[in-house]
């Protein structure tokens, strides 16, 4: 499958569930799952949802190469039944039904606990851990982040810790905070200058939040640390 650019999930069209399932059957051109978990709740674990797929003229992700017993995470939205107009004079599509969008990432990889996709950085092939994604889930999908920055600055992590970027709209002297997902404060520190290098946190892993303040504008980032 060709993989669309961005990361999981787009910001255009957010997904209603993000279930962990796994695929008991083929129907036509979609799939029938059993709900492990729906990180966005709303699904019951154990429930069987129809999710349907691209019959070839259709706006959505092809999803029959999916082996039956594999375990599948996917980003869902209710069905449109755009598919009892294309694909057939057949009335397959339900409103109960799910589909899988196909203008973005909507799936990623799963297997023995960690999940795996370009979760934070576009074309990656990045991994987290099933109990830390569910906190990036709800903390991406929930909110926007670029929303609440008002000015440009980016954040990464590198061997040697968090570097910072700001333009020279920001004051000189910044503030940074660094949370866990759980919002436990990790470290706060400052730094001088339009570069900022932080040593990351002692014991810090997976989802961090960065965010950079002077006294007019403020930036918030997501970063994985391993």
């Amino acid at each position: 499958m060709q993989p669309f650019p961005g990361t999981f999930p787009p910001d255009w069209v957010i997904p209603d569930h993000v279930v962990l399932g796994v695929k008991l059957a083929t129907v036509e051109y979609g799939v029938d799952l059993q709900v492990i978990q729906d990180f966005r709740g709303g699904l019951a674990a154990d429930e069987i949802i129809r999710v349907w797929g691209d019959c070839g003229f259709l706006c959505r992700t092809y999803n029959g190469w999916v082996e039956y017993g594999d375990t599948v995470l996917w980003g869902i939205k209710p069905c449109d039944l755009a598919g009892n107009m294309f694909c057939g004079a057949s009335q397959f599509e339900a409103p109960e039904h799910y589909q899988l969008p196909v203008c973005g990432i909507y799936w990623l990889g799963y297997s023995n606990g960690v999940v795996s996709g370009p979760l934070f950085t576009e074309g990656a092939s990045e991994t987290i851990e099933l109990e830390d994604f569910e906190a990036l889930v709800n903390g991406c999908l929930a909110t926007s982040i670029e929303a609440r920055s008002l000015t440009e600055a980016s954040v990464s992590c590198t061997s040697d810790g968090i570097l910072i970027r700001t333009t020279h709209e920001w004051s000189e002297n910044k503030q940074v905070c660094i949370t866990d997902a759980t919002g436990r404060l990790l470290l706060n520190t400052g730094f001088l200058g339009e570069l900022g290098s932080i040593p990351l946190p002692v014991h810090a892993a997976g989802i961090l939040m960065v965010t950079v303040r002077d006294e007019q504008r403020s930036f918030t980032a997501r970063i994985l640390a391993n």
